[in-house]
């Protein structure tokens, strides 16, 4: 197992029925329950680990043509401006 002094300590609160399926999964695999909990943690932010953040902005792409098109294209009534 890792270095526990690279550990913090956290409090997570979890409904019943997930503490419940939890202990069962810990006695099934032979694991601590906290160690299944880091599995979880790690497994959900794996995307995230050592990659930059995302930039917010971006949703929409176009080419350098197509951003060129809604720039310069039609006016607001569909005429090619000439």
């Amino acid at each position: 197992m890792e270095d526990m002094a690279k550990h913090r300590r956290t409090t997570v609160v979890i409904a019943a029925e997930d503490e419940r399926a939890l202990r069962i999964a810990s006695r099934a695999e032979g694991v601590s329950q906290s160690e299944l909990i880091r599995r979880g943690i790690r497994t959900v932010t794996a995307a995230y680990r050592g990659a930059r953040p995302r930039p917010r902005t971006g949703l929409f792409k176009a080419t350098k043509k197509e951003r060129e098109d809604l720039l310069y294209g039609p006016d607001e009534f569909g005429d090619v401006d000439a």
